[in-house]
């Protein structure tokens, strides 16, 4: 009786699990990955991912971070490979969502969420942890192509001042990356941090990146 139980829960699970995606994947409308040629449907904003494919979907979704970020779990809940590569970097918490608007950057957080306005473009971009022993490099060698790349007085941030930047694209790999500079350790930082390895198919799918240095000599000193 117990095991019948609990076999009629997993499927009442399973079943709404499913009507979640449909009720999800029938709020969006896929477009190309190439750029959009055209207008966005009236009530949507495009969602670009991290391996660069734009979306529009509805308005009603980005009411808040908890809910757009529920809404990517259960978009990347499908076999397709740059799904299951997106859905562990947000299982690992190694991405994260901003408001590109080509001159200007806004980071999208829980605790400092914009008003989302319909047209919108909302990026989904990994996060990088890097050492590095100064701060002030204008160079920034691509995490995933390995061209060296001269950085611009806006294509950095430092997290001690206000300023806002905007993205740089990679001259060799046409990635979009930003860089944010800091003094001290990011509130989480993962163990394995420091190697941010990369998969042959990582390297092939991922578009967007977003770089947080960090200095090592902070590291250095940091107490036990």
């Amino acid at each position: 009786m117990q095991s019948q139980r609990e076999t009629r829960e997993l499927l009442i699970i399973s079943r709404r699990r499913e009507e979640d995606l449909q009720n999800i994947e029938q709020s969006f409308a896929p477009l190309s990955v190439s750029p959009l040629s055209g207008s966005i449907a009236p009530g949507c904003v495009t969602l670009v991912d991290a391996t660069g494919r734009r979306q529009a979907i509805s308005v009603n979704w980005c009411t808040s971070y908890q809910q757009l970020n529920c809404m990517l779990r259960v978009l990347f809940e499908r076999d397709a490979v740059e799904a299951q590569i997106q859905r562990r970097y947000i299982e690992e918490e190694k991405y994260d969502l901003c408001i590109d608007e080509g001159k200007k950057v806004t980071p999208l957080t829980s605790h400092k969420w914009s008003s989302i306005e319909p047209g919108t473009k909302i990026v989904m971009r990994v996060t990088i942890q890097q050492e590095t022993s100064s701060l002030s490099g204008v160079d920034y060698r691509c995490h995933f192509c390995g061209a060296v790349n001269r950085l611009g007085a806006r294509s950095v941030k430092y997290e001690s001042r206000g300023r806002t930047v905007c993205s740089t694209e990679c001259r060799e790999c046409k990635r979009c990356f930003q860089i944010t500079r800091s003094l001290t350790n990011p509130r989480k930082r993962s163990p394995h941090s420091d190697s941010n390895h990369k998969t042959d198919a990582e390297t092939l799918l991922v578009r967007n990146f977003h770089v947080q240095q960090i200095s090592v000599r902070d590291l250095v000193f940091r107490p036990s």
